[in-house]
């Protein structure tokens, strides 16, 4: 009698298209940690507008946010500084300086010009 939890190896052979074998998908993000001067009580935020501008006028979007709310919700600053997490799309390979903008209906976007690349796509700005 067969034992029916012993497993069985079975070969075989699959065609695997050329162009398969060839393929890689290369995620690129950006990640932006960001020291915002919020003294003690505080209300930040960040909207989902923000996004990286190159040299050459691109724009990489937000993707997604760490440690801050996204508007219209307010958080309350806890110390001198709000400290986040913002991450975009990559930028081109091409770019060497790239500006972050929070494009916003009112005052007091946040903007930071003239960010150098760098080789890592990590980035520490105060804002």
């Amino acid at each position: 009698m067969r034992d029916p939890l012993k497993c069985t190896k079975i070969k075989e052979k699959v065609a695997v298209d050329e162009q398969i074998k060839t393929f890689e998908v290369t995620e690129k993000q950006v990640i932006v940690h960001c020291s915002l001067h919020s003294p003690n009580g505080t209300y930040v935020r960040i909207w989902k507008s923000t996004y990286l501008k190159t040299e050459s006028g691109q724009h990489c979007p937000l993707v997604s946010w760490k440690g801050i709310t996204l508007a219209p919700q307010w958080m309350p600053s806890t110390d001198e500084y709000t400290r986040f997490t913002l991450i975009f799309t990559g930028l081109p390979s091409d770019c060497k300086v790239f500006s972050l903008i929070e494009e916003i209906p009112e005052e007091n976007g946040f903007v930071k010009y003239g960010i150098q690349r760098n080789a890592s796509d990590i980035y520490q700005v105060v804002l």
